[in-house]
């Protein structure tokens, strides 16, 4: 057995505190769960690049022009409020985005973390499905998120949100925990990974959001995609699956008419702006209309730390990036996000799709300085690493991280 180590200790914090952290007490939000979350998270954030160190150039061409142009907006700004929650939260992206994970090495503790991990989401979840209530009353008072009756709303539709809140964060996490179980499936072989990704893939669908929705079709194109190369039969037979359990899954929805409402909203989700999708956000009646409408009028006026109440930024990342320092921000960010992906991966494939999830996220639902993100992104890009690192299988596409500067 491999002996532990304070990198494993860090590695194994950021999964536990980035998915089961409280954020409310009561169901109401506390400041001081607010402030200890903050110190976790820069104190794991600062052990990383104590020990391991920052990429090449990051601080200087990353991090401080981050903090640099999101300050001088603020002191810029008429209506001057400074919000210390998004100096910390910028703050902790900021040094994120310059962190060198290559040389962190996990071992088998990781593992059954990520094992024990899987678990609880999949127990939740099936819980939450079937309306326990004990877990609904939990979650509603312990992970609230937005305003207190957010939760409440999600679980009385049976959505396995889980500890995320919404069920567009809810979509996206899930996602990733369905990827990276199937990736360590094709890696290794592993059947209790195969069962982690189907559970995943099944708590997708349930949470019958529109990002939900979208983010199943393709994990279940890889899985196609993938059987379709392997083999002809095996994939037939797999339609086959997918085509017997329509019934079964219209049967529920008709036996559970509260979520039925939910099955229109995909197919207008495009082209009403009143049920969801792009137009509910950036169409002529969206709520982030007056944001537009802001940045159109004062093109060279963002607003930095300032919380004016008159702008609604929640639902878009570019946007607010734009908002509170210009294009200049959103390049910043954009790139430290990829330069920080491209580097700390062993596989470009790894790299490349991440960043294009979070991006094309980022376009309905702003996730980046969320704390669970920062703890979450480390945390996949250092199992990642290690499953392409430690697989001789994925010979020719698994390569050394990049090297050079930024």
């Amino acid at each position: 057995m491999r002996e532990f180590s304070l990198d494993e200790a860090v590695v194994m914090l950021l999964l536990g505190v980035g998915l089961y952290f409280p954020t409310s007490l009561g169901g109401e939000r506390s400041n001081l769960i607010i402030f200890v979350s903050f110190a976790m998270l820069l104190g794991l954030l600062v052990y990383l690049a104590w020990r391991h160190g920052t990429r090449p150039g990051a601080i200087a061409f990353i991090a401080l022009p981050i903090m640099v142009v999101m300050t001088a907006c603020t002191l810029s700004f008429s209506a001057f409020r400074f919000g210390w929650g998004l100096f910390a939260g910028f703050g902790l992206l900021a040094l994120f985005l310059a962190l060198d994970l290559r040389s962190v090495r996990t071992g088998p503790f990781v593992r059954v973390a990520f094992v024990i991990a899987n678990l609880l989401n999949i127990i939740c979840g099936i819980a939450i499905i079937v309306g326990n209530e004990w877990v609904s009353q939990f979650l509603s008072a312990f992970y609230s998120s937005f305003y207190p009756e957010l939760v409440p709303a999600m679980l009385d539709l049976h959505k396995p949100v889980l500890t995320f809140g919404t069920h567009s964060s809810a979509g996206l996490f899930l996602y990733l925990f369905f990827w990276l179980n199937w990736e360590t499936y094709k890696l290794r072989k592993s059947h209790l990974a195969l069962f982690f990704a189907v559970s995943e893939l099944v708590l997708l669908l349930a949470v019958a959001s529109f990002t939900s929705i979208a983010f199943a079709f393709l994990a279940l194109a890889q899985i196609g995609i993938w059987l379709w190369n392997r083999t002809r039969k095996i994939f037939a037979m797999a339609a086959v699956g997918v085509v017997l359990m329509v019934p079964p899954v219209v049967r529920w929805f008709q036996d559970n008419p509260e979520n039925s409402k939910v099955l229109p909203q995909f197919a207008g989700a495009l082209l009403d702006s009143d049920i969801g999708g792009p137009l509910a956000r950036y169409g002529a009646g969206g709520a982030l209309r007056p944001t537009i409408d802001y940045l159109v009028e004062h093109p060279l006026s963002p607003v930095g730390f300032a919380t004016p109440s008159y702008i609604y930024i929640v639902d878009s990342g570019p946007l607010e990036y734009v908002l509170r320092g210009s294009v200049l921000l959103l390049v910043l960010v954009y790139f430290g996000l990829y330069r920080f992906l491209r580097h700390n991966l062993a596989s470009r494939k790894y790299a490349l799709m991440l960043f294009l999830l979070i991006v094309a996220f980022e376009t309905g639902f702003k996730v980046l300085g969320y704390f669970r993100t920062t703890c979450l992104l480390p945390f996949f890009v250092i199992y990642l690493n290690q499953l392409a690192l430690n697989s001789g299988r994925e010979a020719g596409e698994v390569i050394q991280p990049a090297q050079g500067a930024l």
